[in-house]
C-alpha cells in the first residue's frame, strides 16, 4: 500500500484527485460536517482522503493503522462515526460504513477551485487524535481547526520551511507529528515524500533520490540508520551528498550517545523537538542538541515543578507544564462520548524534564512510578535517559516495595543474550549508587507501538509478571 512518491511537482493534480475523491465520497454516503474515522497506513491516496474530507468540512477521527478491528468499531460507535475510511477491509456492518482506499471507483468532479481551510479551521471538532495507548487506555484528544493550523503556522516560522525543500516524514500521519507535516506541505507550497517509513532501504532511496531536504523519524529510525551507516561506508557517502539541509528526531528524548553517533557518521546534528498530540508543537531546536527541544514557540509559557507545585529554578528536573492557546478542547475517554475539557490553563504534560539557563527545555521522559530512595526522589525516566545517553541502551526502570529495605529498583533492559553479563556490569559502573538498580532483567526486544514508541502497557505488564514470580520464589524458598 506504501509507495515512494513526490507530489507536490503537480499540485493541479492533487486538486483535481481531492475533488474527484469528494464527489466520489457523497456519492457513496458522506454528508456535509459529519464526523468520519480514518484509519490507513501513509499513502498519497489517504493525503487525498483526508484534504477531500477538511472540503467537506467533516470532523476527522485519526485511528492508529495497527488497531484491532473491534477497537476500531468501539472507537467510530463511541464518538458517533457512521463512516469509515481505511486501506484494509472491515467486516460488512449496518452500524458503520467502511469505504477502502484507495478508492475503486472515482466520480469525476467538475469542481476545479483551489483547496480551502477555511470553514475546517473554524470547527471546534476538526480533529479528533488517538492517543497512542502505550500508558493506559487510548484517550481521543479533540482538537479545534484552529488550534491545530495556528501551531502549525508557529511551527514552520520557527523551523523556516522554505518553498523549496522536499520533506520526507518518517513517522505515521494517523499521529499528530506525521499530521502536521501534510499541512506544512500545502500551507508552505513546498514538496513531500511518502515512502515505507518502517524500511530502510526505501528511506535511504527517498533521500538519494527525491532531493530530500528535511528528514523526520523516531528514535529508532536513527539507531537503525546509525547501525548501517557504521557498515555501509558507502552509504553514509551518499547520504552525506544529498541536499539534506535538517535532521530532525522526535516522539521520545534524544539520547546524547545516539546524537553523538550520527554527528561522527553524518557530520551533522540531529535536531530535537517537543511536543504531544493535546497541544501540538510545543518547543523546537535548530542549532544543537546542546540546547535540548530549544527554545518554547511564540505564545507559549513553560515552566517545570516539583511534586507538591511548586515552580523550580533551572537545572532542577520535575514535571513540565504548559500554557499555551493551541492546547486541545479536551479528551473524550473510552465509554464516553462526553468532552472533558483540560483542568486549569496550566496543562500537566506528566513530562519530566528541566529548563536551562538559557531557558532551553531539556525533556528526560516520562513521570509515573516515582521512587523515594535514601532521601532522594527518583524519576525513572533520569534512570533511562542517563543509560541510553552513555550505553546507547535501551531500559524500563520500576520500584519494587520491599518491607525490609524500602523501595527497590527493578530495571529491563534491552539486550542481546551475549553481551547480557557485561551490559549489568555496565550499569553498575555507569549509575551512582542511588540510582542502581537491585535487579536487572535483560530482553531480547522491547514492544513496540507502530509509532517506534516502546509499549509501556506491555513493559508495565512484564514488570507485574516478574514481580508476582519472585513472590512466588520468595514464598517457596521459606
Amino acid at each position: 500500500m506504501i509507495h515512494t512518491e513526490v507530489y507536490q511537482s503537480d499540485r493541479l493534480a492533487f486538486t483535481k484527485d481531492v475533488w474527484n475523491y469528494v464527489d466520489s465520497l457523497c456519492s457513496a454516503g458522506l454528508t456535509e460536517g459529519e464526523r468520519v474515522l480514518v484509519t490507513a497506513d501513509n499513502s498519497y491516496h489517504m493525503v487525498v482522503t483526508l484534504f477531500a474530507l477538511i472540503q467537506k468540512d467533516c470532523s476527522i477521527v485519526l485511528v492508529d493503522s495497527q488497531m484491532k478491528e473491534s477497537e476500531v468499531r468501539a472507537t467510530a460507535r463511541a464518538l458517533g462515526c457512521g463512516m469509515c475510511l481505511s486501506d484494509r477491509w472491515f467486516t460488512p456492518s449496518t452500524e458503520m460504513k467502511t469505504i477502502v482506499i484507495p478508492l475503486e471507483r472515482i466520480t469525476p468532479s467538475a469542481e476545479q477551485s483551489a483547496l480551502s481551510l477555511s470553514r475546517w479551521k473554524e470547527k471546534k471538532d476538526a480533529l479528533i487524535l488517538y492517543s497512542s495507548g502505550s500508558t493506559g487506555a487510548p484517550k481521543g484528544i479533540v482538537k479545534s481547526g484552529r488550534s491545530f493550523l495556528d501551531n502549525i503556522e508557529s511551527t514552520m516560522e520557527r523551523m523556516k520551511y522554505e518553498e523549496k525543500d522536499v520533506l520526507l516524514p518518517l513517522v505515521p500521519f494517523t499521529h499528530f507529528y506525521g499530521l502536521s507535516f501534510l499541512f506544512i506541505w500545502w500551507l508552505k507550497r513546498c514538496e513531500l515524500v511518502v515512502c515505507d517509513y518502517k524500511k530502510i532501504r526505501p528511506i535511504i532511496k527517498a533521500i538519494t533520490e527525491k532531493g530530500v531536504t528535511v528528514v523526520d523519524a523516531v528514535p529508532s529510525t536513527y539507531y537503525i540508520l546509525n547501525r548501517l551507516l557504521t557498515k555501509r561506508h558507502d552509504t553514509a557517502a551518499e547520504l552525506k551528498g544529498s541536499r539534506v539541509r535538517m535532521w530532525c528526531i522526535g516522539g521520545s528524548p534524544l539520547a546524547r550517545k545516539l546524537g553523538m553517533d550520527f554527528r561522527r557518521l553524518m557530520g551533522m546534528e540531529l535536531l530535537d523537538g517537543y511536543g504531544l498530540s493535546e497541544l501540538g508543537n510545543v518547543a523546537l531546536n535548530t542549532e544543537s542538541p546542546k540546547t535540548g527541544c530549544g527554545q518554547p514557540l511564540p505564545g507559549l509559557e513553560l515552566k517545570v515543578i516539583d511534586p507538591s507545585g511548586v515552580e523550580l529554578p533551572p537545572g532542577e528536573t520535575g514535571e513540565i507544564l504548559v500554557k499555551s492557546g493551541d492546547v486541545m478542547e479536551g479528551y473524550i475517554v473510552e465509554g464516553s462520548p462526553d468532552l472533558i475539557p483540560p483542568r486549569s490553563h496550566w496543562f500537566q504534560t506528566k513530562d519530566v524534564g528541566f529548563k536551562d539557563m538559557d531557558g532551553n527545555l531539556h525533556v528526560i521522559g516520562r513521570r509515573g512510578n516515582e521512587i523515594l530512595r535514601n532521601g532522594y526522589l527518583i524519576y525513572p525516566a533520569s534512570i533511562e535517559k542517563q543509560l541510553e545517553d552513555q550505553l546507547g541502551l535501551k531500559t524500563k526502570a520500576f520500584p519494587i516495595k520491599d518491607e525490609k529495605k524500602g523501595s527497590r529498583i527493578l530495571l529491563f533492559a534491552e539486550v542481546v543474550m551475549q553481551e547480557e553479563s557485561s551490559m549489568k556490569k555496565a550499569i553498575n559502573q555507569c549509575l551512582s549508587t542511588v540510582l542502581r538498580p537491585d535487579f536487572v532483567a535483560c530482553v531480547e526486544k522491547f514492544p513496540t507501538l507502530s509509532n517506534g514508541k516502546v509499549d509501556q502497557k506491555a513493559i508495565l505488564a512484564m514488570a507485574n509478571e516478574w514481580e508476582a514470580n519472585r513472590k512466588e520464589e520468595m514464598i517457596w524458598s521459606m
